[in-house]
């Protein structure tokens, strides 16, 4: 028979069985008949014909079999057989099924979370042609700091690598799109000409932006994404050529982006893309930090790798440093220039955590493999006898392994069925959280891929915990079986000592797990008694969102924030409030520049280059913040526009930069024409990024003294401006009363966001939480699965020695010695896993070093505090039935034997 009618023959077989099974019947009944007529025709009577036509050809059972056999039905038939029988012993043992079913969903659930979690950001689908060859391009100083690039840099790269298929730039820009609905805040990007074609994506409506649309006067055109479209622009399928505006300026639609794409690729608010404009200052050469930057993003040939580009444009950078003027020089020569891969820049800063999370879900699924595998061990056991019944009948090794390990498929699918549900619950719960640490660009939600490593995991399962049982219970001795009858018949000491050992590994497994969850508990502490060196409570911190193309030529320092800063100490229950750039711990703007810093009075010192955190604060943020000064004072209400501009440094600034003199009488920073302002105060240090990282040398400036033509004023006060509240009562109840007062003032600050201190501190410490958390939900579950397996294990084995026991009992032994023998063998199976989890822990330290701060990653007090609570949980949990044991009626039990 051909392959094509095999084929043919099984699909009509699997359409109509029960009409095949029917007329294969007739068929057989038919020439079974036809043979007895010609024997009978021969001389035979009808009833010895029939006799001997069944003995030539065979049963009608029989003959159905070899049809089925040849056809290839039989494995079909037979699988759907060991299903059946899978199911009818399934309900036959609930408590069972339902331990299995539990632990696998444990087990198998957190691997599809993290399946979910892993696809969603280090294997994200990206809108883009082949993805993996994209790079992202940034400079890098010393301390591995990236930065973005000036213009003419980005065109040099352009035009003098060989290692880059091709190069483009963008940056954000601030994006109101005006529709005939309304105003509408958008994600908006300046980007170069060719950005689309590096990226491999072309729009499905209209065209990519010319070159020529970058020449200065020609860029008011825009490309929408296909959410714009869809939404603002209500699908317009005529949208080519019709004008919006953005920023209140007006622009004409060329294109339309396809329906999933984005760029940047963590962007979740609506997109458009205007061209980057090249005026005046674009084209002429670098002279200082005001000039043009861009963020720089490249497309690798095939077989070229980031190295080879790292290399190549740090060269050409080197070559670029005597174009600039001395002070950008210095930042530039200990720069480098990084190629990173772009999907590795979604996730930059959670990838560490996220891959030490793979090792923590797979050391669980572990301990639910193990743990099943014992069940199935014990159950493997107390089914020797129908096991040695089904082999006397005929049944061969393999077939009973076979059917077993269907049982162990079947378990395992149902538990992933179940531990996708568990995942998506839990996701779900954590939704939110996840995809604030993570930038995650929409729900996780199982996609094929997620599914397709679930099914690949969940037969993996069934191999890993279903094929050791199934195979020792087929090799059971059958003789013995059937000769004993007992459910001890076929037991061996080898056999409860690889049950043991599973026990061991899980211990240890869970152990490590503890170890791990420990230490960044201990991290979470130690962060929270870090010393600020501020105070947080009833601190409100305000973040101005304004359309700031309505205030092109405004100062809105002085015509907005200074009013609303008025108004808001008017409010009742407002103690206090001042301006300030960036509040402590908040991941705002931050500006960090290189600066001429006069060193002496007199004009002929020698200007010394620093790097300093550059902000501009009111008078009254030391007493909503309450920080020390260690020397001198801070701003107050004599320091006036009017008055000499003076400035503050953290202690971080006075040690690097002056460790052996009087920071306050050599420096003078330079403001503009003129102006200088003097150090007056050295602050305390307190922590401004991170909580686990040091202070960086800091310079604020008294705000109500900075001048619109001071060089700094434009990049701090018009660039980024905070408000800092302290409130007299609970900061949440004064948010209503805030936010009437913020419209009141002006409407445009509507969308500006509030958050109290407290909240700010607590996000500062994201990666470490978020870690902890997971580890303590991980942690517990693992703990609970080995514990489990631990008392399931030693209720098997009572169980097996009730006869054992009951002799002793009856023979005099006392019921406290049966409790300590059962104890004491639990205790070396704790102590023993104790042991190997201690050691994995050790040599798995440095794994979660990065996370840790304030305690060391084989410190011994966590180590210790762990491993005995571990042992006095696993105490407990053998203590319950070897107490049953002891318990047990002689009489009774043997008689029941």
């Amino acid at each position: 028979m051909s392959a094509a009618s095999r084929l043919r023959s099984w699909w009509k077989v699997l359409l109509h069985r029960s009409s095949f099974e029917h007329d294969m019947e007739t068929e057989l009944h038919t020439h079974l008949e036809n043979y007895a007529d010609d024997l009978m025709r021969r001389g035979m009577d009808r009833e010895s014909a029939i006799r001997w036509a069944r003995l030539e050809l065979g049963t009608v059972a029989a003959q159905k079999e070899s049809c089925r056999r040849s056809l290839g039905l039989r494995p079909l038939d037979d699988f759907i057989g060991d299903l059946r029988y899978v199911f009818r012993q399934l309900r036959r043992a609930p408590a069972f099924t339902v331990t299995v079913l539990v632990v696998l969903a444990l087990g198998i659930g957190a691997n599809a979370a993290m399946f979910s979690i892993i696809d969603a950001t280090l294997l994200r689908w990206l809108p883009y042609h082949k993805p993996n060859q994209l790079v992202s391009l940034y400079l890098a100083d010393s301390n591995g700091d990236p930065s973005w690039a000036f213009y003419q840099e980005i065109k040099e790269w352009q035009k003098q690598s060989h290692s880059l298929e091709s190069v483009a730039y963008y940056i954000p820009v601030e994006g109101y799109l005006g529709t005939d609905a309304g105003q509408a805040s958008v994600s908006a990007l300046s980007v170069s000409a060719n950005l689309f074609s590096v990226l491999g994506v072309q729009p499905v409506l209209g065209r990519s932006f010319l070159e020529s649309e970058q020449q200065s006067g020609n860029a008011n055109v825009i490309i929408v994404s296909h959410e714009v479209w869809r939404t603002l622009l209500r699908a317009d399928q005529e949208v080519i050529g019709k004008q919006v505006r953005v920023n209140d300026r007006p622009y004409t639609v060329v294109g339309v982006m396809p329906e999933r794409f984005l760029f940047p690729a963590n962007d979740k608010d609506p997109q458009v893309w205007i061209p980057a404009e090249l005026t005046p200052a674009h084209l002429k050469p670098v002279t200082d930090f005001t000039a043009p930057v861009y963020q720089a993003i490249g497309r690798l040939p095939k077989g070229a790798s980031p190295s080879t580009v790292d290399a190549e444009l740090s060269g050409i950078e080197s070559r670029l440093v005597p174009w600039y003027p001395a002070d950008i020089q210095i930042g530039r020569k200990s720069s480098r220039v990084d190629a990173a891969p772009y999907r590795e820049t979604l996730v930059k800063e959670s990838r560490p955590a996220l891959l030490a999370l793979i090792a923590v879900v797979a050391i669980m699924w572990l301990i639910a493999c193990a743990n099943i595998a014992n069940l199935m061990l014990a159950r493997g056991m107390a089914r020797q006898r129908e096991i040695a019944v089904r082999g006397a009948l005929g049944a061969s090794h393999s077939r009973i392994v076979r059917q077993l390990f269907t049982e162990s498929l079947v378990l395992s699918l149902l538990g992933a069925i179940a531990g996708l549900a568990l995942a998506q619950l839990a996701l779900r719960i954590f939704d939110k959280v996840l995809s604030a640490r993570l930038k995650l660009p929409g729900h996780l939600t199982p996609n094929a891929g997620v599914l397709g490593a679930l099914l690949i995991l969940s037969i993996l399962s069934a191999i890993v915990f279903g094929l050791l049982p199934a195979w020792l219970a087929a090799r059971t001795s059958i003789d013995d079986s059937l000769r004993h009858g007992t459910a001890q018949a076929g037991t061996g000491k080898r056999r409860h000592k690889l049950q043991q050992a599973m026990v061991v590994a899980e211990v240890g497994l869970s152990l490590v797990l503890l170890i791990a969850c420990g230490l960044l508990l201990r991290t979470v502490f130690a962060l929270r008694k870090v010393p600020l060196g501020f105070r947080t409570d009833h601190v409100l911190m305000v973040h101005p969102e304004l359309p700031r193309y309505k205030y092109r030529n405004v100062d809105t320092n002085h015509a907005i924030f200074q009013p609303l800063l008025q108004r808001v100490r008017q409010l009742p229950g407002a103690q206090s409030a001042a301006i300030t750039t960036l509040l402590p711990l908040h991941k705002g703007f931050t500006a960090i520049l290189t600066l001429d810093v006069k060193v002496g009075e007199k004009s002929s010192g020698v200007p010394l280059h620093i790097d300093a955190q550059l902000k501009a604060a009111g008078p009254e943020l030391q007493q909503i913040l309450g920080f020390q000064m260690a020397r001198g004072r801070f701003f107050n209400q004599q320091d006036t526009p009017d008055s000499q501009p003076v400035a503050v440094v953290n202690r971080a600034f006075a040690q690097r930069y002056l460790p052996a003199g009087d920071v306050m009488e050599k420096f003078s920073i330079n403001l503009g024409k003129k102006r200088a302002a003097r150090i007056i105060g050295v602050m305390d240090d307190f922590h401004q990024t991170s909580i686990d990282q040091p202070s960086f040398p800091e310079i604020d400036f008294c705000a109500p003294q900075l001048l619109p033509t001071d060089g700094f004023y434009q990049p701090i006060l018009l660039a980024h401006v905070e408000l800092a509240i302290r409130t007299q009562t609970d900061p949440q109840q004064f948010v209503p009363a805030l936010r009437r007062a913020i419209a009141e003032i002006n409407p445009d600050l509507q969308a500006s966001s509030i958050e109290t201190m407290d909240q700010i501190v607590e996000d500062s410490m994201g990666s470490q939480l978020l870690a902890a958390h997971l580890l303590e939900l991980f942690g517990a579950t693992a703990l609970l699965i080995a514990l489990a397996g631990l008392y399931g294990l030693l209720t098997y084995l009572v169980s097996q020695r009730t006869r054992e026991l009951s002799v002793r009992l009856a023979l005099g032994a006392q019921r406290t010695h049966i409790l300590t023998m059962l104890l004491e063998q639990a205790g070396r199976m704790l102590v023993a896993g104790a042991a190997i989890g201690l050691t994995m822990a050790w040599f798995s330290g440095r794994l979660i070093a990065g996370f840790l701060y304030g305690v060391a990653p084989h410190d011994p007090g966590t180590m210790v505090a762990v491993t005995a609570l571990l042992l006095l949980c696993g105490v407990i949990a053998s203590y319950l039935p070897a107490r049953t044991a002891s318990r047990v009626d002689p009489m009774e039990a043997l008689r029941r034997e």
